[in-house]
């Protein structure tokens, strides 16, 4: 069954990020990662980070790498359920990087065929 009125959604809230995060408008972007075996493509575009999984296993701790230290929420996820996904990744959840050799990481949960974007966290760290 194709299910248009899902890829409308998900259409729609790709529109509205690039509203407020405009990184279309931004210079190129960087691949940080093109894992073959995985089927894992992550890259960074102005300031943002996008994870694709396009394997049919999920992957738990993946190592993430993004553009700057920080605090990072998942600003986009093909999984919600309003784009007919299961609803695998906790929206409320936030990543913590951290420095290795001489990149910043996130530890990740990427569902099987989904795509996260993450965006550096503006909320102060919770103690």
């Amino acid at each position: 069954m194709l299910r248009y009125k899902l890829l409308e959604n998900w259409d729609g809230a790709l529109l509205h990020a690039e509203e407020k995060f405009g990184w279309l408008d931004t210079p190129n972007g960087y691949i940080h990662l093109t894992h073959q075996s995985d089927k894992v493509i992550v890259f960074e575009r102005g300031g943002l980070c996008f994870a694709f999984n396009f394997h049919w296993e999920s992957y738990v701790g993946y190592q993430t790498a993004v553009p700057h230290p920080g605090m990072y929420k998942v600003i986009l996820d093909s999984d919600q359920g309003e784009f007919g996904g299961h609803s695998r990744v906790e929206p409320s959840a936030r990543y913590f990087s951290y420095p290795e050799h001489d990149k910043v990481y996130i530890k990740t949960y990427l569902p099987s065929r989904t795509c996260l974007v993450f965006a550096l966290s503006s909320e102060k760290r919770q103690s």
